[in-house]
């Protein structure tokens, strides 16, 4: 069965990802969902990150002190959500060195 196409909204490199994880993994519909959030949220994170390279990880508030560029946040949140999604897809199947239990080999239905 051939692979779905990528959503055409994500950027170049998040659709060669997207082909590489269908070719790797067994996904069923709903895990389509999530793969399709965990690209957007890599593109989310390039995307802040050329921000902050463009105008830095500091910006000045309105009363001339320094603060965190909102693109901090923003890069952040995005690669912590990518991380959560991809272990939620089960891409992580190498098992954990702290507390969580050792995943089995069943584990990310991985072809």
């Amino acid at each position: 069965m051939a692979s779905p196409k990528p959503p055409q909204h994500l950027s170049k490199a998040a659709k060669a990802w997207w082909r590489q994880v269908h070719l790797d993994y067994d996904l069923d519909d709903h895990h389509r969902h999530l793969l399709r959030l965990a690209c957007e949220s890599l593109d989310q994170s390039e995307q802040a990150r050329a921000a902050i390279l463009d105008g830095g990880a500091v910006v000045l508030d309105r009363f001339g002190c320094q603060k965190p560029s909102p693109w901090v946040d923003i890069q952040h949140k995005a690669q912590n959500r990518f991380r959560i999604l991809c272990r939620e897809l089960g891409l992580d199947v190498q098992p954990a060195d702290g507390p969580r239990m050792p995943r089995d080999a069943s584990y990310g239905n991985r072809r």
